[in-house]
């Protein structure tokens, strides 16, 4: 009776997560005049849209040699692109929540990672690129702060619980068994661990204490460079898909802009690789810089539709791969 509860209460939350997206981007789609589309699409800069895609696959590749970087005594680069790519395709495609679940399966059945080892390298990752964009969020706050009125507040509440999120990560780290159970015995006394998503967090961490430092120490420095370039590489092409359509930003926004909307990524809601949560959200956070919603709105449409395409290319080579890699090992036999 349990499991069948949980199962018909994940359907629900993702039946809710799924109408909240249409919503939302209901909402962008009826701030767009429909017959500006059509133009829209004509005045492509097809320089900007190969480059904003040699930008994306990239972007790709990078987040498989972060992962790969931590895990490379079990499997190739090879396979560790195969499971990122298929995690994205999952993820874009379908939900956040589902492209986690599927790395952590894909690791475990095709080649034989612990879980634990998948999840523990999976939060490392997720900790580097945490610990770049508090920095990133800081300093282009503090550029823009004379524009961001209206979410002065919000910027705040997000750096002090970004590094709240990365502290515990490190004393994780550090202190191990002995601040987890520091940590359990607070949610016990105030009763958070009853929350499902509390107590999963806290298997995360129980997990995460079992990193042995000494053998990643020099690795964690790769990993952390990995971010730094990743960040970098993620500004330039969310700066791209904007060219894609001849609409010119200034820099200090975008990156304030950007680093918001790949904090938003981080929160549970979102199916369809952020679909209606990601325009809404960059139509309000444009708007606090002077861009007008019914001019802003036809590009982040544009931008949705060429998400999705874009989004194949990938999975195209994942295909070519698999029969390559079939009529080799037929070949071989």
């Amino acid at each position: 009776m349990s499991v069948a509860w949980l199962r018909n209460r994940s359907a629900f939350w993702n039946i809710l997560k799924v109408l909240f997206a249409m919503i939302l981007f209901g909402f962008v789609f009826s701030k767009t005049e429909l017959h500006r589309l059509p133009a829209l699409f004509e005045s492509i800069s097809i320089r900007w849209l190969i480059f904003s895609t040699f930008l994306f696959l990239s972007l790709t590749l990078l987040k498989a040699l972060q992962y790969y970087a931590l895990v490379r005594e079990k499997v190739t680069y090879a396979q560790v692109l195969n499971v990122v790519i298929l995690q994205n395709a999952v993820s874009n495609y379908l939900a956040s929540s589902a492209g986690i679940a599927s790395y952590l399966t894909l690791f475990r059945m095709e080649h034989d990672v612990k879980v634990s080892r998948s999840l523990i390298t999976f939060l490392l990752v997720k900790m580097g690129d945490l610990i770049v964009l508090w920095p990133a969020l800081f300093f282009s706050s503090l550029l823009v702060w004379s524009h961001i009125g209206a979410i002065k507040d919000i910027t705040i509440g997000l750096l002090f619980g970004i590094g709240a999120v990365i502290l515990v990560l490190i004393f994780t780290l550090i202190f191990r068994r002995r601040f987890i159970l520091f940590l359990n015995s607070i949610l016990t006394w105030s009763r958070f661990p009853q929350i499902q998503i509390i107590r999963k967090a806290l298997d995360a961490l129980q997990t995460f204490s079992e990193v042995e430092l000494g053998k990643l120490s020099g690795r964690l420095t790769l990993v952390f460079l990995f971010s730094v370039g990743y960040f970098a590489l993620s500004v330039f092409w969310y700066y791209s898909t904007f060219m894609v359509f001849n609409f010119h930003m200034d820099i200090s926004p975008l990156v304030f802009t950007n680093v918001l909307i790949q904090l938003i990524s981080y929160f549970p809601i979102q199916v369809f690789g952020g679909l209606g949560v990601t325009e809404t959200g960059s139509l309000f956070l444009w708007e606090q810089f002077g861009v007008g919603q019914s001019v802003l709105a036809p590009i982040l449409v544009g931008s949705r539709i060429l998400f999705y395409i874009i989004n194949l290319i990938p999975l195209i080579y994942l295909s070519v791969h698999a029969i390559f890699l079939g009529k080799s090992t037929t070949d071989g036999e």
